[in-house]
């Protein structure tokens, strides 16, 4: 195809996208961007099919060596579909439900002045009792005819993820400005006696054992009085300027975020019952096969995230190789059930498959109730938005230093990490005053420092221990050669 004209055409047009898939003209592709997993080769030819095959190596190599890892994490994702960033100078964007020119973010969704009115006006009515206008509830909704039918309009604004819990009444919205008046004023009495308060001395921790810090933990956590008002910040916003937190970039950059986690692990197969456990040696060697294909999936995720993706090679490397383990939590808090789930109280079959395994490898210390624990404080915390799970999961994969592991290599750019870092944890910050308010965002990014040192005591514990299975069961070669990297053993 030298010297070929090579184009890129991105559409919502059914009529354009019809006429491509029914011609099948060839070196042609077509890429379904609500489904990030489905490409469509119009020559069959394998060698076009969009592919991880970088990463799937991994769990195929039979090699201690982490410099495959690395070459793994070097190598540039020709076929992966990378998210475009859009110039901060160009925010003409389309309204997700009639394409007209959007307005801003208003009930969760890039939406126009009339969506937005209209979905306020019609949110609460029932579906079921609105009338299709041609009675086949599949009507066109654009600019043009968005005001034909109301059925079809109410139902393409759920669809793109309107959200009806985020209408205030007028009594709620005065509510909301009296409380933060109030909060402010409160800050601002505070603030001018600041001044003449005397400092408490200081107190030096004690260094104490895992089991004597995660209690600890446990109390500070139980300690936290989610309803008082004392938890205050000195810079509190009117409803406006809250309101105004999130910029349109933010938001972009969210919804970036959002979707390459849904499409990594929002069908992620976490069922440990694929782990074989009829004896010691084939559970460590089952067990290491199965995390090896989760741990894939988180660096397939990072390496869609461009802060990622445009660090220093060797410190892609040390964050994936030392940090990896203190992750794991985030997308099983997404996916955790109350019943019938592995992490789950009850004696269902996935939670006893799960204590059989921790048993038969001689866990007497709790490891498995602490990730547990750690999954649940993180569903309490978050409940289960996956915008604040995998805005913490980048915060936690950039912090340098999370393994508390003292063989960690030294990074080549740290300035670059910590750019990246802070700038999702501003990002979070701002997600949680946007959504929660500002007092709220405190006390969450209080328990949110709590739930990070209990991360990082349950992951040290938990890499030791195995790290000590594996090397006295003498099967260091036969296992997973990624787990020997994200374990520390090569």
């Amino acid at each position: 195809m030298t010297g070929e004209t090579k184009m890129i055409i991105i559409t919502s047009n059914e009529d354009i996208i019809r006429q491509f898939s029914l011609n099948k003209p060839k070196h042609t592709h077509i890429v379904d961007l609500d489904n990030n997993k489905q490409v469509t080769s119009m020559n069959n030819n394998d060698n076009n099919i969009m592919n991880l095959a970088i990463l799937t190596e991994l769990s195929e190599l039979n090699s201690k060596n982490d410099q495959i890892y690395k070459r793994a994490l070097d190598s540039p994702h020709h076929g992966r579909s990378k998210q475009v960033k859009p110039s901060k100078k160009s925010f003409d964007m389309d309204c997700a439900i009639c394409g007209d020119r959007a307005i801003g973010f208003n009930y969760d969704v890039l939406s126009c002045a009339s969506c937005k009115a209209f979905f306020r006006r019609n949110a609460y009515q029932p579906l079921e009792k609105l009338k299709c206008l041609n009675r086949q509830n599949q009507c066109l909704v654009t600019r043009d005819v968005r005001r034909k039918c109301q059925r079809c309009r109410l139902a393409r604004c759920f669809a793109v993820g309107m959200r009806r819990d985020f209408i205030l009444s007028e009594e709620e919205k005065q509510q909301r400005k009296q409380r933060l008046q109030e909060n402010r004023n409160i800050s601002l009495k505070r603030s001018s006696t600041s001044d003449s308060s005397s400092l408490s001395p200081e107190v030096s921790p004690n260094s104490e054992s895992h089991t004597e810090s995660l209690d600890d933990i446990d109390r500070i956590l139980m300690d936290i009085d989610y309803n008082d008002e004392n938890i205050f910040c000195h810079n509190s916003f009117d409803l406006n300027e809250i309101e105004s937190t999130l910029s349109a970039e933010d938001w972009i950059s969210i919804e970036n975020v959002r979707s390459i986690f849904l499409s990594n692990f929002n069908n992620h197969n976490t069922n440990c019952v694929c782990v074989d456990i009829s004896d010691r040696t084939t559970a460590l060697l089952s067990w290491s096969q199965f995390i090896s294909k989760i741990a894939l999936s988180f660096i397939d995720f990072f390496r869609h995230i461009d802060e990622f993706e445009n660090l220093h090679d060797d410190d892609r490397f040390t964050l994936i190789k030392y940090n990896l383990l203190c992750v794991f939590a985030i997308p099983k808090a997404y996916l955790y059930q109350s019943v019938n789930d592995c992490c789950s109280f009850d004696n269902n079959v996935l939670a006893e498959q799960r204590r059989r395994f921790f048993i038969l490898c001689g866990d007497s210390n709790g490891i498995r109730d602490n990730f547990v624990d750690v999954v649940h404080l993180l569903v309490d915390l978050t409940g289960q938005d996956p915008i604040i799970l995998s805005l913490i999961m980048l915060v936690f994969i950039f912090s340098q230093g999370l393994s508390m592991n003292i063989e960690e290599s030294l990074l080549k750019d740290p300035l670059a990490v910590y750019r990246a870092q802070n700038h999702y944890t501003q990002l979070l910050w701002n997600y949680f005053v946007n959504q929660l308010g500002e007092i709220e965002a405190c006390k969450r990014f209080t328990r949110l420092m709590t739930i990070m040192i209990r991360v990082q005591l349950s992951s040290k514990a938990f890499r030791e221990f195995f790290r000590t299975q594996y090397m006295i069961s003498n099967i260091v070669d036969k296992m997973a050669p990624l787990m020997q990297t994200v374990l520390n053993i090569s």
